[in-house]
């Protein structure tokens, strides 16, 4: 279980100017608690593949989260980890992946998760640097991404994959290239492990903000013409949550936002950025 952020913008933007001085050491300190490592991805000019940076070093404790929280570039994915039992903290296993151009992270945990080795070809099974279950849900998104051009019918083929095969887990994720930021709130009911957060940090009293009920949510904003998302525990009162089972699409091409629930297209909320 981890915290995500990603941003995307139609210019170029850096978190420093995108969140405020709280908001980022909010989302720094969390690491404290989220602390088996972090990565980054900055997506630069719509031409070049994204730049990746990933570290098992805590956030808190590594000067590279500062210098990159100032980094210019059209959009990005901070991942900072908690890693699942039995996946060990090596920058083989930390987020955010990437792989056709796209990189993507993944908050939660996929039960009997090797069962979706089975479902890959071994085209895709070749592509794999780690060995968690995130990485084995990227690479599912992307075998449904090699035979349609959509996106986001790929991220919903991958979760119906999941869930019958795997049962109940939260699959929220970003992803994104250079064209798109996606978000994809999927935790079907997958309860908060409040309890086990509590004995990590000492006490209720000890949990940072939006570690209880809300603890799978994902938030949203839109600042200085760009796209924000992110998980609970460091954002200000302007973040709205997304509705369970949805995915928020910006495509910061044409500028238009759109969310919309993983069983329809029928209720698609649009809205064209300026």
């Amino acid at each position: 279980m981890c915290r995500l952020l990603a941003f995307a913008s139609p210019e170029l933007q850096s978190l420093e100017t995108l969140l405020t001085p709280d908001e980022i050491s909010n989302y720094q300190n969390l690491s404290t608690l989220h602390c088996d490592g972090w990565g980054g991805a900055w997506q630069g000019s719509s031409d070049e593949a994204p730049e990746l940076f990933n570290s098992v070093k805590r956030a808190i404790d590594d000067s590279n989260f500062v210098d990159n929280s100032k980094k210019m570039s059209r959009g990005g994915i901070i991942h900072i980890r908690w890693a699942t039992t039995g996946f060990p903290v090596v920058v083989e296993n930390t987020h955010p992946f990437i792989n056709k151009n796209w990189t993507f992270a993944h908050n939660g945990s996929i039960a009997d998760s090797s069962k979706l080795r089975s479902l890959l070809s071994a085209e895709r099974l070749s592509q794999l640097k780690g060995d968690t279950d995130s990485e084995l849900y990227f690479q599912l998104i992307l075998q449904h991404l090699d035979n349609s051009e959509d996106i986001e019918f790929a991220i919903k083929e991958a979760i119906k994959d999941i869930r019958k095969l795997c049962g109940q887990g939260s699959l929220n994720c970003l992803m994104l290239n250079n064209k798109k930021l996606i978000a994809v709130q999927a935790f079907d009911q997958t309860p908060a492990p409040i309890e086990t957060l509590i004995d990590l940090v000492g006490g209720v009293e000890n949990l940072p903000a939006g570690h209880d009920e809300n603890y799978y949510r994902l938030q949203y904003c839109i600042k200085n013409n760009s796209v924000l998302v992110g998980s609970t525990g460091f954002a200000g009162k302007d973040w709205k949550f997304l509705n369970d089972d949805s995915i928020l699409t910006f495509d910061y091409v044409t500028k238009e936002l759109s969310i919309t629930s993983l069983e329809s297209n029928d209720d698609r909320q649009l809205m064209q950025l300026k």
